[in-house]
């Protein structure tokens, strides 16, 4: 069924169809850069062309935002969820072992049809990765399979058989490419229980490196409670009563109402009530005064000493009722709950929050998230899961307003990253240091900001210089040190905006790409020699042609022929000589490797389009 904002976008599409003289004008702040190419198509085809683009420093240099700095945490697994990553490591291992040892699978692998011929090595070449673990495999068992095959792929050695390949492989024969073997439908069957079993696949996906459930446990890693916790009185150290951060994040939890105020309940979720209880009990530890309190659709939590200030933004239009929480008493935090107008609450506890009844709001990214104004945010914290740039950018939207009653405000926004064990990218060099990692680069490729250590506006994760790898636990721990430090240093952060900022009297973004260097295999290589040989040929033949057949017959005709052969011949072996060698160079080490990059203005895929196949058609002369 689809959402209320898919139905909304329904209605006005239908709407514009009807009118055709109609003219819109559109106006966002939320563009869908990074989303997919028929949400981009709709935009398009509902706004038109982007006329005007306003960026984030131009705004703050006007003084319509506020200068704002993004800082990221990072925290390691618990000890149960480490257990967890462990336990998965072993029944992928064990998995591979007894899938090596399997008479059965070696004699379904060795019907491909790609083995016998009845597959082009053009479709074979659509998937070399999947060919690659077929080749591994075989090899690995000692079997014999066409040479041809792996010349084809360019490749002088196979590397060892393991996870990675035999993942490859499964998904090719389990799902993706069942009707290229010869196979008894209960063997495949039995094979597909038997990972199902073991927690492998998911979702008709093979997994055996990476499973989409440890990264799930890794994204709501309980280490991140403890991120939280130290950001929230990092920042109440340095900004004291004056201090207005907004924890956002995705669930209530409301199952946890009844362990608020009870020392022994044990908090095992990442969530709005679960967040409020921690910072409680560690303000009562550290014998704190910060104010807490919580802003949702269905649970509202303020400090005792605030009711009367809440009774105070209300009218008759809505009944306020005050109860205690869990296991609190009643002058320490109160319950609210609203009779009326909801929306007139949420705007009441949003005024108390900006007077400062509160020091730290939790909340939802729902109600909170967009279309929620509170301009005295001078500190976000970014608990949630979102990675789009449009939903990423109305979080920090909330945080990087004006704020009239204090004008020298300025933000820091935290992203909450959580690291997969070292030992775990050591043995996978190619996978991500973890897909919180993954969604923070994406985040930052979208927004602008001052670099850490210079006076510059820039986009992407190299602006955050802090974060260098590796990614140790106590690496981690140094980089969240020097976070904290940095993210107290508000004055030098304003002052180094407007050291930016004043150098540029008109400001005009440039996109920089660059395509990812890949090797040349040796098929093209090879390839570009044997076209080098036959023009060769080509020229000796139209030599001949030209100084033997022709002269010797005395046929003018005969002898043109000959010569604009050699002629044509000659120019395209002078050409394609220096582009061979440079072939060569392109499936040397990777320093040879030239970088491409393209600037442009606005959209960039045709530009990585155009580089791909002018490599292409640069390699075939």
């Amino acid at each position: 069924m689809p959402s209320s904002s898919q139905r909304m976008v329904e209605i006005l599409e239908a709407f514009q169809s009807q009118l055709s003289s109609l003219r819109t004008i559109s106006l966002t702040a939320t563009p869908p850069y990074d989303s997919t190419p028929a949400m981009w198509t709709r935009y398009m085809n509902m706004c038109g062309d982007i006329d005007e683009e306003i960026t984030i420093p131009e705004l703050v240099k006007e003084g319509s935002l506020c200068p704002h700095q993004d800082y990221v945490y990072f925290n390691y697994p618990t000890t149960a969820e480490t257990k967890e990553i462990q336990n998965f490591e072993e029944r992928s291992s064990q998995m591979l072992q007894s899938l090596m040892q399997d008479s059965q699978l070696l004699t379904v692998i060795e019907t491909h049809k790609g083995l016998n011929g009845q597959i082009s090595d053009d479709l074979l070449l659509d998937d070399p990765e999947y060919l690659e673990a077929i080749l591994i495999y075989l090899h690995s068992k000692h079997t014999a399979f066409p040479a041809r095959l792996q010349r084809l792929l360019g490749t002088k050695k196979l590397p060892a058989m393991g996870a990675k390949w035999m993942e490859r492989l499964l998904q090719g024969f389990l799902y993706d490419d069942t009707d290229s073997y010869l196979c008894d439908k209960v063997y495949r069957e039995m094979l597909i229980d038997q990972l199902k079993s073991q927690g492998l696949i998911e979702k008709k996906k093979v997994i055996l490196t990476k499973s989409a459930a440890v990264e799930k446990l890794l994204t709501n890693s309980l280490g991140k409670a403890n991120s939280i916790r130290d950001i929230v009185f990092s920042e109440y150290d340095s900004m004291g009563s004056s201090l207005r951060l907004l924890i956002l994040t995705d669930y209530i939890r409301k199952e946890y109402e009844k362990a608020i105020g009870n020392p022994e309940a044990t908090i095992a979720s990442l969530g709005v009530l679960p967040f409020f209880e921690m910072l409680r009990r560690e303000n009562e530890k550290q014998h704190k005064t910060i104010r807490l309190g919580v802003l949702c659709g269905s649970v509202v939590i303020i400090p005792a000493e605030a009711k009367e200030a809440l009774l105070q933004q209300t009218d008759a239009k809505i009944k306020l009722t005050f109860s205690a929480i869990g296991s609190l008493s009643e002058n320490d935090y109160l319950k609210v709950t609203a009779t009326g107008d909801a929306h007139a609450l949420t705007a009441a506890v949003t005024a108390i929050f900006a007077q400062g009844a509160m020091q730290v709001l939790i909340g939802t990214k729902s109600l909170l998230g967009e279309g929620w104004d509170s301009p005295c945010i001078n500190s976000l914290i970014l608990a949630s899961f979102v990675g789009s740039f449009m939903l990423s950018n109305q979080m920090r939207g909330r945080a990087i307003r004006v704020w009239k009653e204090d004008p020298n405000k300025t933000s820091n926004i935290w992203h909450l990253v959580c690291l997969k064990p070292r030992k775990e990218v050591q043995q996978n060099p190619e996978d991500t240091i973890s897909e919180d990692y993954t969604l923070l680069c994406r985040r930052m490729e979208q927004f602008l900001g001052l670099h850490y250590t210079e006076d510059t506006i820039e986009n992407g994760i190299d602006r955050l210089s802090i974060i260098r790898p590796p990614f140790t636990k106590s690496n981690a721990a140094s980089m969240n040190r020097k976070m904290l430090a940095l993210s107290q240093k508000r004055n030098e952060l304003k002052d180094r905006w407007m050291r930016s900022l004043a150098v540029y009297d008109k400001m005009e973004v440039v996109n920089t790409n660059e395509i990812p260097d890949k090797y040349v295999t040796s098929v093209l290589f090879w390839d570009a020699l044997r076209a080098l040989l036959l023009t060769s040929a080509l020229l000796l033949i139209g030599l001949i042609f030209a100084l033997g057949t022709g002269f010797a017959s005395r046929s003018a005709v005969s002898g043109v022929i000959g010569f604009f052969m050699a002629l044509y011949a000659g120019g395209v072996l002078i050409a394609a000589f220096p582009k061979l060698f440079m072939l060569g160079s392109l499936a040397a080490p990777p320093q040879s490797i030239r970088k491409w990059h393209f600037e442009s203005i606005g959209d960039t895929k045709p530009f990585r389009r155009a580089a791909l196949q002018s490599r292409i058609w640069y390699f075939w002369f």
